[in-house]
């Protein structure tokens, strides 16, 4: 059978609209096994289609589908006309927005850094929930070239987008991704703190000096804090990371600043967010 056939390809995919659980199986092993992009181009005709489970059907297709499934929605996401919108208008207009919506969605399911590249074409475009998908499908890529892309997200101008961007980081990066963190941490104080929460994720040697510099270095501290982020939260959130490391440089650390606090704000402060999370750090210890 040639599957470049369109009567074919349609054929297959009225059968799978019909929504007939008992062929539905099948008809997906097959398109699967086709491995053809013309499958692919029609199957995005339909993955804004009014059947959930049509929809659903067909992303599970498109995210088995490989590379055909890449090529299709590279083109997607490249088709400039597909972005357009009323002037002033930052949202799409709900019928391309499904379409770009699932299109990301479905890079996240194949799990390719080659969707790295398409997806960085619209990491500034004006709709929030473009940038917030792209974040996702980011994630579960969890290459090297996603982190690249999301260090830039990380400067984006909506705060939901930044820390959606270095939280990410911290989710999918390793220690050899923590300078660019502490990187960010002092440049853009808006994100220290979820840079600082990403920096006791990735762990690494670097991490624990930077987090240690932290509550040791005043100067450095009031270097990150901003009009919305205080020094306390800076520390508290230092200590966390710190704990989550656990190593003996990291509990050493927090030893000596317990250690170092005057008697007066060990007695009066002794249940302050910070001296509880020492002493249950410590604890485990």
């Amino acid at each position: 059978m040639n599957f470049n056939q369109k009567s074919v390809i349609d054929g297959l995919i009225a059968e799978l609209l019909k929504g007939n659980s008992s062929t539905n199986q099948h008809l997906k092993d097959v398109l699967i096994g086709s491995g053809s992009e013309e499958v692919a181009v029609a199957l995005s005709n339909i993955i804004s289609h009014e059947n959930r489970q049509v929809r659903q059907l067909a992303l599970k297709i498109l995210g088995e589908l490989g590379h055909a499934s890449l090529d299709v929605f590279g083109r997607v996401l490249a088709d400039d006309e597909l972005f357009n919108r009323e002037e002033g208008r930052r949202e799409l207009p709900n019928k391309q927005w499904y379409v770009i919506r699932n299109a990301i969605f479905v890079f996240g399911l194949l799990k390719d850094k080659k969707g790295c590249i398409p997806l960085r074409l619209r990491i500034n475009d004006p709709d929030v929930r473009v940038r917030r998908e792209i974040i996702s499908s980011l994630e579960k890529i969890g290459s090297d070239e996603s982190v690249d892309i999301l260090m830039m997200m990380a400067d984006d101008d909506d705060r939901e987008i930044r820390e959606a961007a270095v939280i990410t980081i911290g989710l999918i990066g390793t220690a050899e991704v923590a300078p660019l963190l502490i990187s960010l941490s002092i440049q853009n104080p808006q994100v220290a703190l979820k840079a600082i929460h990403s920096l006791g994720r990735v762990g690494g040697d670097e991490a624990v000096k930077f987090l240690s510099q932290i509550i040791q270095d005043e100067h450095l501290l009031e270097g990150l804090t901003s009009s919305k982020i205080s020094k306390e939260q800076i520390r508290l959130a230092t200590i966390k990371a710190l704990g989550n490391h656990g190593d003996s440089q990291a509990i050493r650390t927090i030893k000596q600043y317990h250690e170092e606090q005057p008697t007066t704000q060990k007695i009066f402060f002794k249940n302050s967010p910070i001296n509880k999370t020492i002493k249950e750090i410590l604890s485990k210890k």
